[in-house]
């Protein structure tokens, strides 16, 4: 795996030193922003970036944010550090390391007792670089990608009947996801406008021709020259588990206050859209039976508020976000394989509105 690793960032720092134009940013707003790449598949997240005057100096840059997510039935807790650096004035390449924690109620199925679990480590290794274009400063592209460092297959329950928990307690996809965006800003009197357009396309690799369970979970199945078992590429999201993420595009509008000494306040809305209905796998160990995610979302927005305290040695930014989403379809009660129910777009989800939240703290610093 650090080998995959050192041959992913040589690549992607190959691709960034095509685009090196020396050229300085006309404001200074250019530390906007985040990672604001390299997502996995459709869900509008949290929509948290980092709004504000940002650090000056140095030639590596840390932020380091924690996120404290809270619904119903379940919490997350993810620590997310970045590293950075320019390697020109107009260009900034980055990785960032998630460290998480998921509890919640487990229930496969609706005739199933409800269990609690809890899963927590390193998730999905993340590079993204962004290229200023035009010599106003104001536009620039971003391209990202997440590689699957993180477990995809945690399981939980006795030896006798393990169980494989759900995507949204794993620590990550088993998929690459490539990102490519395009970021706008307009400055004002008093503030800025950022808007953002990104896709998403997850895929999947493997460097042995194998899926990675054929000698274990699929062991029963006849997998001989069937492409979903043995493949060196696929250009879609399906994980070896037979879990499928569509690719998906997003949408963010924000607004940067300054008119405050020291401080930037902002406000901002996410939206997002798979271009495809999410498939599950199967929870039983060693059965092959994936089947359209139940709980998929045909669309999804943020809506935030973020506060930096504008030191210019040490930024301290604090963020608040609370999401809204379409109402889930039920399942085909005579085909659960039919993703038809799932594709319909429907109202908002008016009752789990205000139920969930997401609350996060960041920091940053130039060193060097």
């Amino acid at each position: 795996m650090k080998k995959i690793i050192t041959l992913i960032f040589a690549g992607v720092l190959g691709l960034s030193l095509a685009f090196l134009i020396p050229q300085e940013p006309a404001t200074p707003w250019q530390s906007i922003g985040g990672c604001g790449a390299g997502g996995s598949g459709g869900g509008a997240g949290d929509g948290i970036k980092w709004i504000g005057q940002g650090v000056s100096g140095g030639l590596l840059e840390t932020e380091v944010f924690i996120k404290k997510g809270v619904g119903q039935n379940f919490s997350s807790f993810t620590l997310s550090p970045r590293f950075s650096f320019k390697p020109t004035w107009s260009s900034q390449l980055g990785v960032t390391v998630p460290f998480m924690s998921h509890q919640g109620e487990v229930q496969y199925r609706s005739n199933q007792t409800p269990t609690d679990r809890t899963t927590g480590g390193v998730g999905d290794l993340s590079f993204d670089f962004s290229q200023t274009i035009g010599s106003g400063g104001a536009a620039s592209i971003s391209l990202g990608l997440s590689i699957p460092t993180g477990q995809y297959d945690i399981k939980r329950g006795s030896d006798a009947a393990n169980e494989i928990l759900p995507a949204s307690f794993q620590k990550g996809s088993g998929l690459y996801s490539a990102t490519l965006g395009w970021n706008y800003s307009r400055d004002t009197d008093k503030g800025i406008w950022l808007y953002n357009l990104s896709y998403s396309h997850p895929f999947n690799v493997s460097f042995n021709g194998d899926n990675e369970f054929n000698d274990t979970y699929w062991k029963d199945y006849d997998t001989k020259n069937d492409d979903r078992f043995e493949y060196y590429f696929k250009g879609y999201g399906e994980n070896d588990l037979g879990a499928y993420t569509p690719p998906s595009v997003s949408a963010s509008i924000a607004y940067g206050y300054r008119g405050q000494a020291n401080f930037v306040h902002s406000f901002g809305v996410n939206f997002s859209a798979p271009l495809g209905v999410a498939w599950i796998s199967s929870e039983k160990v060693g059965e092959y039976d994936p089947r359209p995610d139940p709980d998929h979302k045909a669309w999804s927005m943020a809506f935030v508020y973020g506060l930096e305290f504008s030191n210019t040695d040490y930024p301290f930014f604090f963020a608040f976000s609370l999401p809204l989403h379409d109402k889930a379809n039920p399942a085909n009660p005579d085909d659960e394989y039919d993703e038809s129910p799932m594709r319909a777009w429907n109202l908002p989800d008016m009752d789990d509105f205000l139920q969930q939240w997401t609350i996060a703290f960041g920091v940053k610093a130039a060193f060097l």
